[in-house]
């Protein structure tokens, strides 16, 4: 039985030894470039990330095989800006939408070897925003995004104290156990 047991195991890992043997071969076939050819993507993905603009999957694969030290920083690059544009899509003023992208650009050392590329990345974001619907119907400040939303709130309340006009300092639960206790009359 024991042996029966190795034989599996051994089979079980020679096979899994045979699959990933035939995946690294299927991952070294894999068009071969020429160095030119090579230099030439990764000067056009250094453009990319210098002016800003988010690499395409294609691109991100081919940093990931060839330069893993800079798909891990183009990475960054690209999760700071989703970052940034997620925050500038729950804005609720034009102020607090300054707010975050000014944060966001003090957040970026100069010292940060990815400076040039989140200081683009986030300009490019805060562009778009800016030229969104968005923006434009955001209020100027957070003061008046704030009376913006009271009215419909003052007016649910209004009607609420419209329907239930009583006083509250003189209820209390006692009274409304009271209230519904089942009345007795004695006969006399």
């Amino acid at each position: 039985m024991k042996m029966i047991t190795k034989n599996s195991e051994i089979k079980a890992a020679t096979t899994l030894k045979e699959n990933c043997d035939r995946i690294m071969k299927e991952m070294n076939d894999t068009p071969k470039i020429s160095e030119e050819e090579k230099a030439e993507r990764l000067r056009k993905i250094m453009a990319k990330l210098r002016s800003g603009k988010k690499l395409s999957e294609k691109e991100l694969s081919f940093l990931k095989c060839t330069d893993r030290n800079l798909y891990a920083r183009a990475l960054r690059v690209q999760k700071m800006a989703e970052t940034v544009e997620n925050e500038l899509k729950h804005a609720k003023s034009k102020e607090e939408a300054n707010r975050i992208i000014s944060q966001a650009t003090s957040g970026v050392s100069d010292k940060d070897p990815d400076c040039e590329f989140l200081t683009a990345a986030i300009n490019r974001v805060t562009a778009e925003f800016r030229k969104s619907k968005q923006y434009q119907a955001l209020p100027a400040t957070t003061k008046e995004a704030g009376k913006r939303s009271k009215p419909n709130d003052k007016a649910l309340f209004k009607a609420e104290d419209d329907e239930k006009d009583f006083d509250l300092s003189s209820w209390s639960p006692i009274n409304d156990v009271l209230a519904n206790l089942p009345v007795y009359e004695a006969k006399v």
